[in-house]
């Protein structure tokens, strides 16, 4: 498992390294869009380790990662609302959203309303990847979608990205 973790680093690093700025939103936008294929909570604090390193500003990534989580959101509720239930059970799969996925995530919202977009960032990643799913498919408001998804995300972006700021010199440490 630390092998494959330590690969995923390795790749994203290079990937960031090569990409750069453009790299971090499109990244951000991935662990968004696709759910688990760019897990934030390993970009997240690489992209803190490479601010320790002096590559990139606090506040650039900040910005870029926000707006690619906006972004990637806004991209499954539009699939969603668009799509409604056949379309995310016909196209999720290409986003790595499942069928128990789905009913999962609308049986939550249903229970928790419009609030589990914004409390859905601070709780595990399934919870956090699908918020925009429902979201879509009982067709919340754009502009409220927007400001829960904006004030729900934050936190925990600049959460992760400090923790990897924090690892700084020990990262190597941290793979070995």
């Amino acid at each position: 498992m630390l092998e494959l973790f330590s690969s995923i680093v390795q790749w994203s690093a290079d990937f960031i390294g090569r990409t750069g700025h453009a790299g971090i939103f499109l990244s951000s936008f991935l662990d968004r869009a696709t759910i688990f294929l760019v897990p934030a909570e390993i970009i997240l604090p690489l992209f803190g380790l490479l601010i320790a390193q002096g590559k990139f500003s606090f506040t650039s990534v900040f910005i870029l990662v926000t707006a690619g989580n906006l972004l990637g959101n806004l991209f499954l509720y539009w699939i969603a609302m668009k799509g409604g239930r056949p379309g995310v059970e016909r196209w999720g799969r290409y986003f790595f959203v499942s069928k128990h996925d789905l009913e999962h995530s609308e049986r939550f919202f249903a229970k928790h309303g419009d609030k589990i977009v914004l409390i859905g960032y601070f709780l595990p990643t399934v919870f956090r990847s699908l918020a925009p799913i429902p979201a879509g498919l009982f067709r919340m408001g754009r502009s409220k979608f927007v400001w829960y998804t904006l004030f729900g995300s934050m936190p925990i972006n600049l959460i992760y990205i400090f923790a990897g700021i924090k690892a700084g010199d020990n990262w190597e440490l941290l793979l070995s």
